[in-house]
């Protein structure tokens, strides 16, 4: 469920595209300045392109200071600002359902909408299993910015409706709509079989200059015939385009200054794309209207909710000032230099934390000889009058007029790391690097239950045995939240190897069901650099934890160490 693929273009180092599979544990390797960052960089884009409109971000919501893009400039392949970014999200929606729009139509009322005799169009939208959302960025040279030129969704494995946008954003329209689309179309019937249809009558349309009419339609099921009636009224010639079928008219698009629609509403179209002579009922046009944006506008949503759910955790996790106040309210982006986890360890329960130091503590996992804890306490200045109090030995009760004092002071807390070995307390600074580095990983990879978490280079400055117990932590934490991605940028054989272990020991029945792997599950990639740029190889793995495809240059010759 959620964002299955991602298919990047002409963004920075990447020239030709590049799919990355994203599986529940998806893992980047390859040398230095290679491109795996590029990838998790990739994301943060498309975030602020979905979710800000933003086309041109230095900062980013995730990255805060620690991660400046530049710009559209100097993400563009080659600053060469007459190419155009593309990014291409694959979404699985088996189980997910699409939004349905009702704004702007509450004067007519939704009963009369969802009674009229277009309201099965609504049964079309959960068709749709699997969809494909696709933005292309390019530079205005009469606006000096960049701009969304395009947006474009495919249905069930086709093309389904474009938008485009002119470079000065005066004119957005839907380009085109694949009236060939199977989703259409009664599921029992043979695609090919429309198709061919469609064809024979397009030719003959094409001689005679006539254009699709209703009658074609009655060829097709009942509710293709009403559909019929919507596509007969807006299509003005049905032809074919570089081989895509189906092509329209631009259809205007209203009180829309991006080529990528607006999530939570309606696409408003411009009427006067009704032909006059179709005399088709105002609710019929309107429940039209309603099936388009759920399809155009609804997968795109769906991404950027997904994107909402990114965490990204950078390569140099800081450790906070001594005094450090944690935020009441921790900004996400936080996680990326590591704060936000002792922000968010602040203001957990018990049984969170319980649950961190399980795996810092247990012999079975990390064994780092440390725990966390939260104190709690309050403050009281020198020369206050309960102080005084106090220091004079009497003991309060709630009798005594400086109670009510005690009780209106704040509550405090303050993390405390514990030496186990030595019965230490100590502040976050006093502790050693590898636990500094490798304690936001855990609270990361704890606190987050849905969504995709990528963390660039979790093993830094950890134990290989640090190492493999963070990925029994990975493969645990996708066992019980299924909807968890992890996104690993790493150079750790160590991760890989437990990785390995872990899918054929699952396969001989030999480890527990919480630390089930299945070689399906895993997706690894191997990046470097070649003269057209980056290229990305995917390394497949079998039943029994071995690799399929052989790595370049030579990489985990030790892996049978770990394996057998």
């Amino acid at each position: 469920m959620g964002i299955s693929a991602i298919t990047i273009e002409n963004f920075k180092g990447i020239k030709k595209p590049i799919r990355v599979e994203l599986k529940p544990i998806t893992m980047l390797f390859g040398p230095n300045s290679a491109g795996k960052s590029t990838i998790i960089q990739a994301l943060h884009y498309a975030r602020e392109l979905f979710e800000r409109g933003n086309t041109n971000p230095d900062t980013t919501l995730l990255g805060g200071d620690l991660l400046d893009l530049g710009g559209f400039e100097a993400l563009v392949n080659q600053h060469d600002k007459t190419k155009a970014i593309r990014i291409d999200f694959e979404l699985d929606l088996q189980n997910e359902k699409l939004p349905e729009y009702r704004d702007g139509f509450e004067e007519i009322g939704t009963d009369l909408l969802d009674n009229s005799d277009s309201a099965y169009l609504l049964r079309i939208i959960p068709r749709l299993k699997n969809a494909n959302v696709a933005v292309l960025v390019k530079w205005s040279k009469r606006l000096e910015k960049a701009y969304i030129s395009s947006y474009s969704v495919h249905a069930n494995g086709e093309e389904l409706i474009t938008i485009d946008s002119s470079s000065d954003k005066l004119q957005i329209h839907i380009s085109k709509i694949n009236i060939f689309n199977p989703i259409f179309f009664d599921e029992k019937i043979d695609p090919e079989d429309n198709r061919n249809l469609m064809l024979k009558y397009i030719e003959k349309s094409d001689k005679s200059g006539e254009k699709v009419t209703s009658d074609f339609w009655s060829n097709f099921d009942k509710d293709s015939y009403h559909l019929g009636d919507m596509f007969t009224a807006i299509l003005h010639y049905t032809n074919l385009d570089n081989g895509v079928f189906g092509c329209t008219k631009p259809i205007k698009l209203l009180k829309q200054d991006s080529g990528m629609p607006y999530w939570d509403r309606n696409l408003i179209i411009d009427y006067s794309i009704w032909a006059p002579e179709e005399d088709i009922k105002f609710e019929d046009r309107l429940n039209f209207i309603r099936l388009l944006s759920s399809l155009a506008v609804g997968p795109g949503e769906l991404v950027r909710n997904q994107l909402r759910k990114l965490c990204y955790v950078g390569p140099l996790r800081e450790v906070p000032k001594r005094g450090h106040k944690p935020a009441k309210s921790p900004n996400e982006f936080g996680w990326a230099n590591g704060l936000a986890a002792y922000d968010n360890l602040s203001l957990s329960d018990d049984t969170f934390v319980g649950e961190v130091n399980e795996w810092l503590g247990n012999k079975k996992r990390l064994n780092s000889g440390y725990s966390v804890g939260v104190k709690k306490y309050c403050e009281l200045q020198a020369d206050s009058p309960l102080m005084k109090y106090l220091k004079e030995g009497h003991a309060l009760n709630k009798d005594d007029a400086l109670w009510e004092e005690l009780r209106k002071l704040p509550i405090k807390k303050r993390l405390l790391i514990r030496d186990e070995a030595k019965g230490l307390e100590l502040e976050p600074q006093d502790i050693g690097v590898g636990i500094s580095q490798v304690l936001p990983v855990i609270v990361a990879s704890l606190h987050h239950k849905i969504g995709v978490v990528a963390i660039e280079q979790p093993e830094l400055h950890i134990h290989p045995a640090f190492q493999v117990a963070l990925g029994d932590l990975f493969i645990e934490q996708i066992r019980e939240y299924p909807d968890l991605t992890f996104i690993l940028e790493t150079h750790s054989e160590h991760l890989m190897l437990r990785f390995l272990r872990r899918v054929r020991e699952t396969w001989e029945n030999e480890v527990s069901n919480n630390r089930n792997l299945m070689s399906e599950e895993l997706s690894i990639y191997f990046m470097e650099q070649d003269e057209t740029g980056i290229v990305c190889t995917p390394i497949g793995v079998d039943k029994n934890g071995d690799f399929i495809d052989r790595w370049p240059r030579g990489f985990f010759d030790e892996r049978f160490e770990e394996l057998y």
